[in-house]
């Protein structure tokens, strides 16, 4: 299949499954996730706890769906005649800005939302690791305009950097050392957790192998085949877990 087939398929394979998540969603109960945020109280030193303030909450069901309707909106474009040019101009000279933008965009929503579901909820956190993620595509994004094989790897050794930190914060959040009453974390959310650990992996393989490889448009197209199907496996488990995990709520308090 050429490119644009593969965007073509992807993007209505996507936009089926934001149709369907936000039918079951609508029709199922909320699982609603809190933000806080904390202030200390008195002098820096005192043995008080801070005072935490609830923000607002987040749907994960409707994080879901545009989770999904992100990917669906960029692969559509790309294969219309909208954007089509560019984004065969842009594969040509083996640099995709657009492949960026979308996944510093869905990725950081979903690992934001990954967090929230291991029982993350300080609003300064969650901003850190949005922010932490995006730091991580943009930096990609830097290795990838200084070319192939590139002169050095710094900026993905950088990202490789940036991109543990938020996952080393949700296990410090899931093994709460020295807490009393840990985090009662279900199945679906531990099994969903580590299959995106790995799948978020192995887009960091896929990567550092495109910027080792020799520069030539097969090798980079064959990359972007790759990327567009780590990226629909990456959001489809995303989204049909969280539908679980809705699911065996809505049977838990039914």
């Amino acid at each position: 299949m050429t490119l644009r087939a593969w965007n073509l398929t992807a993007g209505i394979l996507h936009l089926v499954q934001a149709v369907a998540v936000a039918i079951i969603v609508a029709s199922s109960v909320r699982l609603l996730l809190p933000v806080t945020v904390e202030f200390a109280v008195g002098p820096p030193g005192t043995a008080v706890a801070p005072e935490r303030i609830p923000v607002t909450s987040v749907d994960i069901g409707i994080g879901a769906v545009v989770v999904l309707l992100l990917p669906a909106a960029m692969h559509l474009l790309v294969a219309s005649p909208v954007l089509a040019a560019r984004y065969r101009s842009a594969i040509e000279s083996r640099r995709n800005p657009i492949r960026w933008i979308e996944l510093g965009l869905s990725s950081a929503i979903m690992l934001y939302l990954i967090a929230q579901l291991n029982g993350v909820s300080s609003l300064v956190t969650l901003v850190l690791i949005y922010t932490a993620q995006s730091a991580l595509v943009l930096l990609l994004w830097m290795q990838e305009r200084l070319g192939t094989p590139a002169r050095t790897l710094q900026p993905f050794v950088i990202a490789s950097a940036v991109g543990i930190v938020p996952w080393g914060v949700i296990a410090l959040q899931v093994l709460a050392p020295g807490a009393t009453i840990g985090y009662d974390q279900p199945g679906w959310i531990r099994i969903l957790t580590v299959i995106l650990l790995l799948l978020f992996f192995a887009f960091g393989i896929n990567q550092w192998l495109g910027f080792r490889a020799t520069p030539t448009v097969t090798a980079y197209v064959n990359e972007e085949r790759a990327y567009i199907a780590l990226s629909l496996a990456t959001k489809a488990v995303f989204a049909w877990q969280v539908v679980a995990g809705i699911l065996i709520t809505h049977g838990a308090t039914s």
